[in-house]
C-alpha cells in the first residue's frame, strides 16, 4: 500500500481537484489518503468529510506548520511507501505505479520524485536540485542563476547543462511530490520540525540522501500549481521566511560559521540591490526598480536583525 500524506491550509478549491485526480488516477494502486488540515477557513474540513469520506483527516485547530502536519500524519500511515504530496498538484494516471516501480525493486533508492511541472512549463527545476551551499545560495539571492540558467558556474544548483528528459540522481527533490519508503522516514524521525517552510523538503533529503539515492524521474509528470497558499502571503514575509530557513539549515548542517557567512552574503546582495535599482529606474523601468530596493530592504533587515526568531504566516 503507498500512503499519500497531504498538508492543507486555505487551498480547499485545489485539494479538492487533488483528491479528485487521485480518485481517478490511482485505482491499480492499493493507497489511502491522509490529510491534516492546517486550521484553514476556507471550508475545507467539511468540503472533504462531505466529499471524500474515506480520506483519513486531521483538523488542527492551529497552523502548525508543514514539518509538524507531515508528522502527525506518520504514526497513522500504513503503508510500505508514503508520497508526500502538496494539495495543488494533480495525479494522472500511472504515476502513483510508476513511482512504486522505480523504488520498490532497488533498495539503494530512498526516494523517488517526479518530473514536477506548472501548466505552462516542461519541467520546474526545483524537483531535481542540488542541496544548498554559499555559492548556490549567492547565485540565487543575486538573480545570476535566473538571468544564466543554461551556465554550469551560475546555474551549478539546477544541474545545468542537462535538460531534464532522462532519469537521474539527484541531491534534492521536491517535497511537493516525493516517494519514501515509509521505514526510513520514520527512522529519520520524519520532519525535522525546528527546519521551516521552503527548507524542510531540502533537510529530509540531506538526511534520506545518507541513507540511498534520490532519484528523479523524467517520464513521470505531475502537474503542481506552486505555492497557492503561499501566494496570498506578503511577499516580503515570504522572503524572510525563506532567508531564516536557509539560515537554519547551514546552522544544522554546516555550522554557524559557515550560516554567519550567509548572512553576510544576503547583506551584500541586499546593499547592492538599491545602486542595480537605479540603474534600473535609469534603464527606464520604476517597476523593477522597485523590486529590486524591495528586495534590498528585506535583505538588509533580515541580516541585521537577531536570527532568534520564529516567523509565522497570518492566518488570511
Amino acid at each position: 500500500m503507498v500512503s499519500i500524506v497531504i498538508v492543507s491550509f486555505n487551498t480547499v478549491r485545489e485539494l479538492l481537484a487533488c483528491l479528485e485526480s487521485i480518485e481517478r488516477s490511482a485505482r491499480s494502486v492499493p493507497h489511502e489518503v491522509i490529510l491534516v488540515d492546517n486550521a484553514s477557513a476556507d471550508g475545507t474540513v467539511e468540503a472533504v468529510r462531505a466529499r471524500f469520506p474515506a480520506v483519513r483527516l486531521i483538523a488542527n485547530d492551529a497552523n502548525v506548520g508543514f514539518p509538524k502536519a507531515n508528522n502527525q500524519a506518520l504514526p497513522l500511515v500504513r503503508g510500505e511507501y508514503v508520497l508526500f504530496l502538496n494539495p495543488d498538484s494533480g495525479v494522472d494516471p500511472g504515476t502513483l505505479d510508476r513511482m512504486v516501480a522505480q523504488l520498490e525493486p532497488f533498495p539503494e533508492r530512498a526516494a523517488v520524485g517526479p518530473r514536477v511541472r506548472k501548466p505552462s512549463e516542461f519541467m520546474s527545476h526545483n524537483c531535481a536540485r542540488r542541496l544548498p551551499t554559499l555559492w548556490t545560495e549567492f547565485c540565487d539571492l543575486s538573480w545570476l542563476a535566473r538571468i544564466l540558467p543554461r551556465s554550469r558556474l551560475f546555474a551549478w544548483k539546477y544541474y545545468a547543462g542537462w535538460d531534464g528528459t532522462t532519469d537521474r540522481d539527484v541531491e534534492c527533490l521536491l517535497g511537493a511530490a516525493m516517494l519514501c519508503r515509509t521505514a526510513q522516514v520514520r527512522a529519520l524521525g520524519g520532519f525535522d520540525e525546528s527546519v521551516p517552510l521552503y527548507l524542510d523538503d531540502m533537510d529530509l533529503c540531506k538526511r534520506l540522501g545518507e541513507l540511498g539515492r534520490l532519484r528523479y524521474l523524467s517520464g513521470v509528470p505531475l502537474l503542481h500549481h506552486y505555492s497557492v497558499s503561499t501566494r496570498k502571503q506578503p511577499a516580503a514575509l515570504m522572503k524572510r521566511l525563506g532567508l531564516q530557513a536557509t539560515y537554519q539549515y547551514f546552522v544544522k548542517h554546516r555550522g554557524r560559521g559557515y550560516a554567519r557567512a550567509y548572512v553576510a552574503i544576503v547583506a551584500a546582495v541586499g546593499l547592492a540591490s538599491f545602486p542595480l535599482g537605479f540603474a534600473r529606474l535609469i534603464g527606464g523601468s520604476l517597476k523593477k526598480a522597485r523590486r529590486r530596493w524591495d528586495e534590498g530592504r528585506v535583505f538588509v533587515d533580515w541580516a541585521w536583525r537577531s536570527k532568534a526568531v520564529t516567523y509565522t504566516l497570518p492566518r488570511l
